[in-house]
């Protein structure tokens, strides 16, 4: 049985900074949602199961690792993988490599690049699109308007804006 008052959690600290999945006030990981997604992390393709939530009875345990071993299959059966489609892109003639959006970036999916263009040195982002989550830090923090999230752009929104005030 793993339930046992007594449990304190192995220090975790270093594991959750690296993988970024909070721990709880005891020291053990915490779930993306309790009732929505009870094994998943909140990063994206770890799953938690047993002693690493809290101290439970070994039904419980047993149970979430078959729920974390069928979460795991949805992804490891399919031959591709589809990407968001609400995603960073750089619009090059804009960005002069200033570098807020890579700082920004919360997920670490912006890197910034330098290339000769003309004879002079030129810098300019990339998105790793596997890890952009399309969350908008990188353009709300652009001051040249050289990024912008697939379909976010700054007519969109501010059409959206206008939509929104004429129903005011």
């Amino acid at each position: 049985m793993t339930l046992a008052s007594a449990i304190i959690p192995h220090r975790n600290a270093p594991l959750a900074e690296l993988y970024k999945i909070p721990l709880n006030a005891e020291g053990f990981f915490t779930e993306a949602h309790a009732k929505i997604k009870p094994v998943d992390a909140s990063a994206e393709g770890i799953y938690l199961a047993g002693l690493c939530h809290y101290p439970k009875p070994i039904q419980e345990s047993i149970a979430e690792g078959l729920a974390t071993a069928s979460r795991a299959n949805t992804i490891l059966s399919r031959e591709y993988l589809e990407l968001e489609s609400t995603i960073s892109n750089p619009i090059d003639e804009n960005c002069d490599g200033c570098a807020f959006c890579v700082d920004s970036c919360p997920f670490k999916a912006i890197t910034l690049l330098e290339y000769m263009k003309d004879g002079s040195l030129k810098k300019t982002i990339e998105v790793n699109e596997i890890l952009c989550k399309g969350c908008g830090s990188c353009m709300a923090t652009c001051p040249k308007k050289g990024v912008y999230i697939a379909g976010f752009s700054l007519d969109q929104l501010d059409a959206q804006v206008d939509a929104a005030l004429g129903l005011l």
